[in-house]
Formats: C-alpha cells, sequence, structure tokens
C-alpha cells in the first residue's frame, strides 16, 4: 500500500479507537479532554512525518496538544474567520493527488474500504485538520507574529553577545570564470544588412508588405505575411516597440535593430493602447566561421593562462559577463558542496589555482577556475545580517508566545493526568 495512504489510514483508524476499553483521560483542558489514544495517535502522526522521537518524551507531545487546544479555543472565543470554501477546496485537491497515486478511483476506494473508511470521512478528517490549522495561524499572527519589530542595534547586540557560539563560516573555495558568448561577427551582419535593405527596396518600388514577408521573413509569422495582431506597451523587445508605436497606419519602417535580428514593421491599425503591426525578420545567426573566431579567440586566452598570465586580468579584458568581468571574473565563494549545479561537474576536479579547458554550453563558451583558498574563519556581521534577524525575530515570538500561553492558563481550566 501507498505510504502516504496508510498513514492517513492509521491516524483515521486511531481516531475511531478512542473509545476502546482500556482509553483514559490523561489532560483537561477547559471542557475538553485528551485521552491516551489521542497521545498515541500524535505520537504516530510524528513518526510518520520522519521527526525522531529520541529526545521528545510523551509529556512533551502532551504539553503540545494542551497549548493547541489552548489556541484553538481562544480563536473560536474570540470568533476568528476562516475561509470554510478555501478549505474544502483544498481538501479536495489532496484527496485528489492521493486518488493519483492509485491505478483508478476505484482501487482508491477499494483500499479505504479494507480499513472501513469512505472518502466522505476521508474528506472530513481534511477538513477538521485544515480548520484548526487555520485557525491557529491566524490567532498566532495576530497574538505573536504582528506584535514582534526588532532595530538593527538589536540584532546587532544579539551579534555581539552570541558571536562566539555562531557556527564559523566554513573553508571556501574562490570561483572565476571567463566568458564568452558566440556571437555574429561583423560580415555576418553586413550580409544580413545587405538582404533586409533589399527587402525594403522592393516596398519602396510597391511590391506587397504581406507577400514580401511570406517569401522572406525568418519570423514564424511570415504564414500570415509577417502579421503580429495586436500588441500593447511591454509585450515587444524595446526597439521594437518604440518603432511600432512611432509608426502612422501605413507606414513602413526603416530597418529595426533587436536582438533577434532586423526588422521592417508596417503599422496597419492603432486602437486604444494597442498597435496592429507586421513585420518582416531577417535573423543574425552566428554561422560556422564565427564560431571558430570566438574558439579561436578563447584558445588564445587558455594560452595567455598557460604562460602564466593573471586570470583576473584577462577576464577583465576579455569576459563578456558585465557582473562577474569587473571583479576579475569572480563568480563567488563556494564550499564544494555549494558549486552552482550548472558547472558543478567543471568545478569539482579543479586544485586551486588550476583554470579549466574552453567548456562550450549551447552558445556560450567558459573556462573557469579556482582562484583561491578561503580558510574557515568567523561570519563577518554583514553576511549574516538576515539570519541573525530572523534569530532575533524567533527569539521574541518565543517569548512573547511563552508569556500568552502563560495567560491562557491562567484564563481556562487545564489539568494534566500524567507525571512529566
Amino acid at each position: 500500500m501507498n505510504k502516504t495512504i496508510l498513514v492517513i489510514i492509521t491516524l483515521l483508524l486511531l481516531s475511531s479507537l478512542s473509545a476502546q476499553v482500556g482509553d483514559k483521560i490523561i489532560a483537561k483542558v477547559g471542557r475538553e479532554i485528551i485521552l491516551s489514544s489521542d497521545l498515541e495517535k500524535r505520537m504516530q502522526q510524528i513518526k510518520a512525518s520522519g521527526m525522531e522521537l529520541a529526545n521528545i518524551t510523551k509529556f512533551d507531545i502532551l504539553n503540545d496538544m494542551v497549548e493547541s487546544k489552548l489556541i484553538i479555543q481562544k480563536a473560536k472565543e474570540e470568533k476568528y474567520e476562516i475561509d470554510l470554501d478555501m478549505i474544502r477546496d483544498m481538501a479536495d485537491s489532496q484527496i485528489k493527488q492521493i486518488t493519483t497515486q492509485f491505478t483508478n478511483e476505484m482501487e482508491f476506494k477499494k483500499e479505504l474500504r479494507k480499513s472501513g473508511l469512505t472518502v466522505p470521512e476521508l474528506r472530513d478528517y481534511y477538513i477538521q485538520m485544515m480548520k484548526e490549522e487555520q485557525l491557529k495561524s491566524k490567532i498566532i499572527q495576530q497574538n505573536i507574529k504582528n506584535k514582534v519589530h526588532i532595530t538593527e542595534g538589536e540584532v546587532e547586540e544579539y551579534y555581539n553577545e552570541n558571536k562566539n557560539e555562531l557556527p564559523l563560516r566554513p573553508e571556501m573555495e574562490r570561483v572565476g570564470m571567463i566568458v564568452r558568448f558566440i556571437k555574429p561577427g561583423e560580415e555576418t551582419k553586413k550580409k544580413v544588412l545587405v538582404k533586409i535593405n533589399k527587402i525594403r527596396d522592393k516596398l519602396n518600388e510597391g511590391e506587397d508588405f504581406a507577400k514580401l514577408a511570406k517569401k522572406n521573413s525568418d519570423d514564424p509569422s511570415a504564414a500570415k505575411g509577417g502579421n503580429l495582431g495586436f500588441f500593447g506597451k511591454g509585450m515587444m523587445v524595446k526597439p521594437f516597440e518604440e518603432a511600432a508605436f512611432a509608426l502612422m497606419p501605413g507606414e513602413i519602417s526603416e530597418v529595426i535593430e533587436t536582438q533577434f535580428g532586423y526588422h521592417l514593421i508596417k503599422v496597419i491599425e492603432k486602437k486604444g493602447g494597442e498597435v496592429k503591426a507586421s513585420h518582416i525578420l531577417k535573423r543574425v545567426e552566428a554561422t560556422p566561421d564565427d564560431v571558430k573566431a570566438n574558439i579561436q579567440l578563447m584558445e588564445s586566452i587558455l594560452t595567455k593562462l598557460d604562460q602564466g598570465k593573471s586570470f583576473s586580468e584577462l577576464a577583465k579584458t576579455y569576459s563578456q559577463d558585465d557582473k562577474t568581468a569587473v571583479k576579475g571574473g569572480l563568480m563567488g565563494e563556494f564550499t564544494k558542496d555549494e558549486y552552482p549545479e550548472m558547472f558543478k561537474k567543471y568545478l569539482e576536479n579543479l586544485k586551486v589555482g588550476e583554470h579549466s579547458q574552453i567548456i562550450r554550453e549551447e552558445e556560450t563558451l567558459y573556462i573557469f577556475s579556482i582562484l583561491k583558498l578561503i580558510p574557515e574563519r568567523e561570519y563577518k556581521y554583514t553576511e549574516i545580517f538576515e539570519k541573525l534577524k530572523q534569530m532575533v525575530v524567533s527569539q521574541k515570538e518565543n517569548e512573547l508566545y511563552e508569556n500568552w500561553m502563560k495567560e491562557l492558563m491562567q484564563e481556562n481550566y487545564v489539568e494534566i493526568l500524567i507525571e512529566e
């Protein structure tokens, strides 16, 4: 049987066994009780979730159950609203998801029937569980989370008081890269520009735009005579958009260059904030000669590296990745487990000071290097500010929660009938 459905059936069966012989009351919370079978059910839930019970006592779990009942009772008393429609939809979605783990719906129902359960009973279980979770979430948000406000001074104070107990920043490797994008050369671009200008000449001589688009355009819209339909601002790349919106109906643009190539645009109609236009596209793509030229350039960089030239200086001069080039090709500092997944296989066998061979990923060429080993050290305050902030928030939330729980305990009758 599928593990997920087995866990659910186990929990539901435990619920149905609450009144069996030997069951006894182990806690009273207001007008509600907690039975020994309820505690057993919760322990099964914890086990099913994969949590270890080694360091958690039955008393700890019972205490958590008492607190949960107090919170839900308070939420109901203060009439917190919940979205029942959303909860029902979520319950239905959960059942559908479980159903997909069986061959068909009949198999799912058959498996439930083996344990004396029905789909409506399973749905009710989910609805009840989700209602309680939503109530708890809303009241905790209002009484705890919304009341926590911290300052940067508190974060810094926490850092100074606890920095000796914070984990050290692990040993890391400083990784660099030189990047070249395989792009069309100037000669390739000139040849395509000649072609689009010849089409422009034919348009000037009165030839039909749609017919020329069908015959010459490299865009899928060629089949429709280049017709793109209506589009608004923000839907096209900027140079194309600016040209199209500047034209009057019937006008044809000069040659427009975008990242896709060269375009001729004809505006057919303008309506509201939209333009209806057609275009002819001649793509500019790297030729085998362009690819060869880019690889030869990277080979010359590789030769310079082999001769002992500075990786950082070569990255500043030749790398086309703007973000890293200005930093001498620096990608960042990583442990071996934190290498970017895309490049992990190229980095994991490099030693400090070594560089890779030329690596091609689609239309991009790379050379990687492990620039330097950064020893284990303390974290700087700025490096872990967000984590520290969350620690301070959690600390304050815990303090507020404990005080709020003491108030709820005083307001309600609570009796725990097992020993700690």
